[in-house]
Order: structure tokens, then sequence, then C-alpha cells
């Protein structure tokens, strides 16, 4: 084979990197690694430079994939519709793009359809159409078995464990998540892949009220926030600490947990993953005792600027009821009421958790304007049904608004 037939051309070859890139959720600098550098790399996704058999070989090591992933026919419609959103970037017109190419090309190639169904699940995430979701990571998970990649395999399990946990399906969420973890313990997947389904089993066991057992497992991450693990799994791990510290009622802990992860993560690395940290740092402060609704207030802020600049419509949703619940802890009743309005009976898209918690806040707001007998039976209701649900810890949240609303609703009577 000759050199100009075994090295892909341009732009093809920069679309297809940019794609694999983003469905391992590497930065450019991550995937670079200390063989090039990151402004190089932009360089061979944008196609202005070729790419040289030593550039192929460590990308392709980086990957785990083959070359031959980076040779599908320009005129493919699959391999059309991928190159194209990873050109413009995720929207709903990208999905319906890739959902157009998917149903033309159903028999095509199988590594290709699996990474345009990863990007076409991360469309639906970012949308708020957690049925299509859910449904599209189903699907991921079988091609995967099909294909026989078990770190394609054990990346779609995690993806799917975290879309049940999101969408209050604990039970579920555990069980996929314990395969993900196995299927990349014992087939020796590289370390990443283990961190990620450990992470999300820490993260799904902290809701389940499984402290202990959360705990014991993030001892195992110790080494996880070495140089060599990706920032952004150093961040997660931090990140996924605070949430167990928190439920564990350690506030210290907490603050310690998120001031480190504030501080690795730079703005200009990933914007949205910068916004996405700021909101769970924000949820975490207003879920110490007591609340920490100066640093909540700060994070949210900032959360705020990220999102006019990359934040999609969920982002905005779930920002919002932040803020809602900051104003209310705040003893802003009359702004927490406008802003519950302004999200509408059932916002699209948003998690259980958040979903929840809406409902929660709405209650109390309702005990605080007098309508304490039916906000009372409903927040004891959410308590028990989350507890049946297998959300100890949405259940004693519940618990503790209850009281916190029936407080204030004491001190506007006697106001």
């Amino acid at each position: 084979m000759s050199r100009q037939e075994s090295i892909p051309e341009q732009p093809m070859f920069g679309r297809r990197l940019r794609a694999l890139r983003l469905a391992r959720g590497l930065s450019q600098s991550e995937l670079a690694g200390s063989e090039m550098s990151g402004a190089y790399l932009s360089r061979l996704e944008s196609g202005t430079r070729p790419p040289t058999a030593r550039v192929l070989s460590h990308l392709c090591a980086q990957l785990e994939v083959s070359p031959s992933v980076f040779r599908v026919s320009a005129g493919s419609p699959l391999a059309q519709a991928v190159a194209k959103v990873a050109t413009i970037g995720e929207s709903h017109q990208m999905a319906r793009v890739l959902e157009d190419a998917l149903q033309e090309e159903w028999d095509g190639d199988a590594s290709l359809r699996w990474h345009a169904q990863w990007i076409l699940a991360r469309c639906y995430q970012t949308e708020g159409k957690a049925v299509e979701e859910l449904q599209t990571l189903k699907e991921l998970v079988a091609l995967g078995g099909e294909i026989g990649q078990l770190d394609m395999q054990s990346r779609a399990l995690v993806r799917l464990a975290r879309r049940h946990r999101a969408s209050g399906n604990l039970p579920e969420a555990r069980a996929v998540a314990e395969e993900a973890y196995q299927l990349s313990v014992d087939n020796g997947l590289p370390r990443g892949d283990v961190v990620e389904a450990l992470l999300t089993l820490v993260s799904v066991e902290a809701e389940s009220g499984r402290l202990v057992e959360a705990r014991t497992r993030l001892d195992q991450l110790a080494d996880a926030l070495s140089e060599d693990v990706p920032m952004r799994l150093q961040i997660e791990v931090l990140w996924t600490a605070a949430a167990v510290a928190v439920r564990q009622g350690d506030a210290k802990a907490t603050a310690e947990l998120l001031r480190r992860a504030l501080e690795l993560m730079p703005s200009n690395e990933d914007p949205v993953l910068w916004m996405r940290l700021r909101l769970a740092a924000a949820s975490m402060y207003l879920q110490m005792d007591p609340r920490d609704t100066g640093q909540a207030r700060l994070r949210l802020q900032e959360a705020a600027s990220a999102a006019d600049l990359v934040g999609m419509p969920l982002h905005h949703r779930e920002l919002l009821i932040l803020q809602c619940q900051l104003a209310f802890h705040d003893g802003r009743f009359a702004e927490a009421r406008e802003m519950s309005d302004r999200l509408g009976e059932a916002p699209a898209g948003v998690g259980g958790r958040d979903r929840v918690g809406l409902e929660i806040l709405r209650n109390q707001l309702a005990v605080v304007e007098g309508d304490r007998v039916a906000a009372v039976g409903a927040l004891e209701r959410i308590a028990k049904e989350a507890r049946e649900a297998g959300s100890v810890e949405l259940a004693a949240e519940a618990w503790r608004a209850l009281a916190e609303s029936l407080a204030h609703g004491e001190g506007n009577s006697h106001a």
C-alpha cells in the first residue's frame, strides 16, 4: 500500500477525528497528549494540516481505533452527517440530520452508526428529550454488543446508567452502572473507562442512601487525581466526592472538595463543563446544613454568564430552578414564586431530581403563602414516594423542606 493510500485525506480526516474525540469526551489537549500541541491538533481537525503516519498512529492509539475508521467513504450519507455535526456542532437541526442519515443507512458501517447514535443521544440530552435519549442509548448498548468493542459497550452502559439516574430510576441505574464497572474491570479496559463507570456507580449509590458503599468505592479512586488522568475526570472525581460528603452532612469536606474542583477547571478548556460544575456546586451549597446561600449565589452568577454564551435551553431551565430555590432560602418569596411560574407546570427535559425538587419548592411556597394543609400533605407524599423509589436522600430533603417551610410560615404569621 502506498503512503498516499495509507494516509487519510483532509478534510474528511479532520471531521472524523473531531467526531471521535467528542464521542469520547476528550479535550484537544487531552487527545494531543505529549506527542503534539493542542494547536496542531486543532489544525488537523480543521483540515488545514494533513496527518503524518506517526501522528495517525498516535491518534489511533489514543482513541483506541484502527486507521480504517478514518477512511469511511465521503459519499456515505451517515459519514456526511457525522462530519456535518462535527463541523457545525450539536443542535436540534443536527439531530434531525443524524436521524435521517441513520434511517437511510440502517445497515451501514456498524462503528460509524455507533458514533452517530452516540452523538444523537447527546443531542437529545441537551434538548431535554429524555424518552428519545433513553431509547437511543438502549440501541447504542445493543449495537456495541454486536460490534464487540468492549470499551464502546462500557461507555454506552455508563451513559445509559446516567440517563436512568437522571430520570429517577435508581434501581435500574445501579444495575446498569454495576454492569459497566464489572465489564471495564474484568476486561482490563483503560483506566478512564473504569473511573467513568465507578463514578457513575458512586453517584447512584449516594442518591440511594448507600453512603457507606459510596464512600468505600470513592477510596478506590484516590489515584484518579494524578496528572496522567484527564482533567475532566479529575474534576468529576472531586465533584462526585463532594456529592457524597454533602449527603453525609459534612459541610466542611463538601466545601473543600468543591473549592478544589472549581479551581482546577479553567473556563477556556470546556465552557459547558465549567458551567455545569457551577450549577452542581450551587445545588450542593443549597443542600448543606446550614445552607450556604452566599456561595450558591456566587456560583449561579458565574453559571448564568456562561449559560448566556454556551447554554442550551435545558441548562437555562436548570439554572432558573436553582435561582428559584436560592430566592426561597433568601426569604425572597415573591421572586421565588415569579420564577416558579416562569418555569411552567412541567419544565421540559429536567431530570427527576430537579423535577421533584421543584415540586418540593412549590409546596414550600404554598405553606408560606398560607395554603398549609394541602402543601404539608403534598410534601409528606413526596417524601414517602421518594423513599419507596429508593431515593433516601431525596426523601430526607423533602422532610427537611417541610420543617423549614413550617418555620417560615410561623414567622410570617407572627409578622
